[in-house]
């Protein structure tokens, strides 16, 4: 026997923003979350690991606590000196971000992608997309906007 957990076990801090006892606090007080109130443990499980893992890609504003933590959360302002301060929390926003997104994906099964549009106009096909599509849904958006160093993914950063 190994004394480390299995993968699908839910780490607040290592492998998810909310531990399984938040998850289920926050998903208690959501109106459509049957998916996840039906779900297994283990999907539950792999449902908050995926969510946590999509929103560690976001850029987010400032910089980890410690360059040895293995998630983008907590962080601390860029303009923060290194090393202070020791320990900072993740912002419940993100925290309810995690397990919103891990409903929907419950809900849904997989992220959306752009609609494609095609018209043919004799021998020639022209594709196109109507509308640049946000891979996360609007609600989880909104909750981690404030916390983003581009607010949208609509808008683009420029580093100097």
């Amino acid at each position: 026997m190994t004394d480390t957990a299995p993968a699908w076990t839910i780490i607040a801090g290592v492998n998810s923003y909310a531990s399984f006892a938040e998850a289920h606090e926050i998903a208690a007080t959501r109106l459509f979350s049957s998916a996840w109130s039906g779900a297994t443990s283990l999907a539950q499980a792999q449902a908050l690991i995926t969510a946590t893992s999509l929103l560690d890609r976001m850029r987010w504003q400032g910089r980890a606590v410690a360059a040895t933590q293995s998630l983008a959360w907590p962080r601390v302002s860029d303009r923060c000196p290194h090393g202070y301060p020791l320990t900072a929390e993740t912002p419940p926003a993100i925290v309810a971000a995690s397990v919103e997104l891990a409903i929907y994906l419950l809900t849904q099964g997989q992220l959306s992608s752009a609609p494609v549009m095609q018209r043919m106009l004799g021998d020639s096909m022209t594709m196109y997309f109507p509308t640049i599509a946000d891979e996360l849904p609007k609600h989880v958006r909104r909750l981690i906007e404030p916390h983003l160093r581009a607010s949208s993914a609509n808008v683009a950063e420029v580093l100097l």
